[in-house]
């Protein structure tokens, strides 16, 4: 017989808010990483754009929004 505390895990993890939660988390771990802030970095001024510290938090701002919009979409239509 499963422990109480095993049947509010499970219950916790078939939350909605709850998988939107981590997968935001795991995105914004992700996006925001520096090696991956530089990257952009240095790809962006490889083509010629010279971005500062701001223009480049925007830029991963925009793009953390738009994959959140996206995984909370998919979220939502699971079930």
């Amino acid at each position: 017989m499963p422990s109480k505390s095993l049947e509010l895990t499970k219950k916790l993890f078939h939350e909605k808010a709850f998988q939107i939660a981590i997968v935001g988390a795991i995105l914004f771990l992700i996006l925001a990483h520096p090696i991956l802030v530089n990257l952009v970095d240095r790809l962006f001024a490889f083509v010629g754009i010279q971005l500062g510290d701001t223009l480049l938090t925007v830029v991963h701002s925009l793009v953390y929004a738009v994959a959140l919009y996206y995984s909370v979409f998919i979220i939502l239509s699971l079930e």
